[in-house]
């Protein structure tokens, strides 16, 4: 997945359309939009100290024909899934938990998870993804693969 990590000091709005779903460019930024989508949610009024000193995650999930994919963080869950932009979960208050439904995907089975689409190096073949701030940083788009 891939991280963006800020430290103590200089919050640059700038880089917020890195990793944030509600900010496409750098005009008319604010802290509200950035942390629209955030997971766990923050109310408004937002500030900097829910950002600095933060991993915000940032990410995709595909799924091949057949599929199904639970996502799960604190205070957020989608049940079988076929493909979407992930929330953008805060990974020093939540892990992000991508779990291939086999129940769901029936006859389909699960094979691997793959970084970056259906011809990406092997992640795992654990059903089971639990990504931190550590694992995969740079990975965007996370493929289930199931035949």
């Amino acid at each position: 997945m891939a991280v963006h990590t800020y430290g103590t000091t200089n919050i640059a709005f700038s880089s917020f359309d890195t990793w944030s779903n509600n900010v496409s460019s750098d005009s008319n930024v604010t802290m509200n939009d950035a942390l629209g989508d955030a997971v766990p949610s923050n109310s408004n009024p937002t500030s900097a100290s829910e950002i600095y000193n933060n991993n915000w995650f940032y990410g995709s999930l595909q799924v091949s024909t057949g599929g199904y994919v639970d996502i799960s963080a604190t205070g957020y869950s989608v049940a079988d899934s076929q493909g979407a932009t992930i929330k953008n979960v805060n990974l020093d208050e939540s892990n992000l938990t991508l779990t291939a439904d086999e129940s769901a995907a029936y006859p389909r089975t699960f094979v691997r998870w793959r970084a970056g689409g259906s011809g990406g190096s092997t992640i795992s073949t654990n059903t089971v993804l639990t990504l931190t701030a550590a694992d995969q940083t740079s990975t965007t788009v996370f493929y289930a693969e199931f035949t």
